[in-house]
């Protein structure tokens, strides 16, 4: 944490070539050493409830397209939504592993292999299955002046995250279209043991 306090706030633009321009400002609300990241898109501050997508890094789909979540496609669907809107927030998480950590995540996806949910494999190396806390990113809303936002999440912890900082949501739900038989067993175990607002006929 001492190493990065010194850029904490820190904003550069970039030009994406597949999103357009963006603001990029560095900020901490996981325990990752190197910090997260807010990507700001348009003028997000001045709408009256601005698109807003919590997400957590996951290298294994993002990076090596992992068929067993659907974890870069919500990505790619919340960036397109803001960038065909204009004015948006994307906060980008250092927490894989739902929090648990990439070593574990690794662990852990050993066993879903093997055909274990993501609940169970979790309880199975000794890990909670979700020990994320999302209250950071209600903080940095509210302090920023925001009071409603639509929130791109079938995730109960992020919802509350922003609700509890006084913020009003209108949520909007994330899932894929023609998943493949993994993403049918994440959805189902993110409804039976997370909570997830994921109806059954996704």
């Amino acid at each position: 944490m001492d190493y990065i306090k010194p850029f904490l706030g820190a904003r550069t633009r970039i030009n994406s070539t597949q999103w357009g321009q963006m603001t990029l400002e560095s900020q901490s609300f996981t325990p990752a050493s190197d910090g997260d990241l807010v990507c700001i898109i348009g003028e997000p501050l001045k709408q009256e409830a601005p698109l807003v997508r919590i997400h957590s890094e996951c290298i294994l789909s993002e990076v090596f397209h992992s068929d067993l979540c659907d974890c870069k496609e919500q990505l790619t669907i919340a960036m397109e939504q803001i960038s065909k809107e204009g004015h948006g927030i994307i906060f980008y998480l250092r927490f894989p592993g739902r929090g648990a950590g990439l070593a574990a995540q690794i662990k852990a996806t050993s066993l879903e292999i093997q055909g274990m949910n993501t609940y169970d494999s979790r309880v199975s190396i000794g890990v909670p299955p979700e020990s994320r806390d999302f209250t950071p990113i209600g903080k940095y809303l509210s302090s920023q002046g925001y009071k409603k936002v639509r929130l791109m999440t079938n995730n109960p912890l992020k919802k509350a995250g922003v609700i509890n900082e006084g913020i009003e949501i209108i949520s909007i739900p994330l899932t894929v279209e023609n998943y493949n038989e993994n993403v049918k067993l994440l959805y189902k175990t993110k409804r039976d043991f997370f909570d997830h607002d994921i109806s059954s006929d996704v």
